[in-house]
């Protein structure tokens, strides 16, 4: 069951009432995982490496949810852009309250990734 996100204020959010102040994942199934700083890459938590792609993919997911952050600053490396297109996994790549709102409407089978 996909969880329902609110934000709260700048560098919060709320997953299904649960306050949350770190960047997190969102799989299938639903589950919200904190962001692995060891996939993040030199860039820390600015870029989707390669290695993130390939741990949050899931064959089954139409789209990728990526909240960028208020000031958008998360981007995705090229290697990770090449591969979700490679799936033929669509990217939606929206600041944070953006991509909150376009998750909670969201009908598909989705994966998502919040940078808070």
């Amino acid at each position: 069951m996909k969880p329902t996100i609110k934000e709260k204020k700048a560098g919060e959010i709320s997953i299904n009432n649960k306050m949350i102040d770190f960047d997190i994942s969102i799989n299938l199934d639903g589950i919200v995982i904190k962001r692995d700083p060891k996939t993040m890459g030199e860039m820390k938590s600015l870029e989707l490496t390669l290695e993130e792609a390939n741990k949050l993919y899931d064959p089954n997911a139409n789209e990728m949810i990526i909240g960028s952050g208020g000031q958008s600053k998360l981007r995705l490396s090229n290697e990770a852009t090449d591969f979700f297109e490679e799936k033929k996994c669509k990217i939606k790549l929206l600041p944070t309250r953006e991509a909150i709102m376009y998750w909670n409407r969201y009908e598909g089978h989705a994966i998502g990734l919040f940078h808070i």
